[in-house]
């Protein structure tokens, strides 16, 4: 039976083989290449070269503020004080220099992630009062939220990283359509004029129904007999792209109230 440790284990090690997947990919680049634009609008690769490393930094100092008791948060100075110098290169720094650092920074978290027994996974991420982001979350889930950016942006780099793993598939979508009932978007506008509800059916996994009435969510799992004012159906791998606002491989399968079902990635823009 597999565990949960045998699932944080895989994720652990899934997020590191894509890590240096797309350093080596980002490597053999000259600068002109890693300042191209990316499939993410408005991002160059550079960009998310930049975003990633800051990411790994980031988790790093949370698992070891975590560890030590001590609230933390992903953005120190405020999202909307630090986000944006995160995206950038730092002063004097060479867009080689920023995949160098990233391929550092990306081993210094796979080994600090490597000496955290299952006991200490348990332990929650807290953030300060009066910064709050991510919200209060179980060390654990940070893993998988490390693999999502990896896997993603790695795709988004248009460097032939396309194929996600089918563990981050399996672990990361029911995640996604669970974690919308408390995080609905990630700090992005959406319509809250909808009310109705979706029936969300992978092909080859989980089926929820996700209801919105304004600003309220529920998300549950439910069965495939349930009812709802629309039904979209695709792979997992489909549905999880569009969770995360992504392009999907095949057009879904869209049934009842077709212009409700449409409108899904207005009411949860991702990722």
């Amino acid at each position: 039976m597999t565990t949960g440790w045998d699932v944080r284990h895989g994720l652990v090690a899934a997020t590191a083989v894509k890590s240096t997947e797309i350093v080596d990919a980002l490597g053999v680049l000259d600068e002109k290449a890693l300042g191209e634009p990316s499939h993410l609008p408005g991002w160059s690769r550079l960009t998310i070269a930049c975003h990633l490393r800051y990411g790994a930094e980031a988790l790093c100092r949370m698992t070891e503020a975590a560890i030590a008791g001590q609230p933390t948060s992903y953005y120190p100075d405020r999202r909307e004080v630090q986000r944006s110098q995160t995206l950038r290169p730092l002063p004097a720094e060479s867009p080689m220099d920023v995949v160098t650092s990233l391929g550092e920074r990306s081993t210094e978290l796979d080994r600090a992630w490597r000496t955290v027994d299952d006991q200490t996974w348990k332990i929650d991420v807290v953030e300060p009062r009066d910064n709050p982001d991510l919200g209060t979350i179980e060390l654990a889930r940070l893993p998988l939220l490390r693999l999502t950016e990896v896997e993603v942006h790695g795709s988004d780099l248009g460097l032939g990283l396309d194929d996600w793993s089918e563990l981050f598939v399996r672990v990361a979508l029911p995640m996604r359509l669970e974690w919308i009932n408390t995080r609905r978007s990630n700090h992005r506008d959406f319509d809250a004029d909808l009310d109705g509800s979706w029936l969300i059916v992978a092909t080859d996994g989980p089926i929820y129904k996700v209801t919105v009435k304004g600003t309220r969510v529920e998300s549950r799992p439910a069965e495939s007999t349930s009812s709802a004012r629309a039904t979209i159906e695709a792979s997992s791998r489909d549905l999880l792209a569009l969770m995360v606002g992504r392009r999907l491989r095949h057009d879904p399968g869209l049934s009842g109230d077709i212009e409700f079902a449409e409108a899904f990635r207005r009411a949860f823009p991702g990722p």
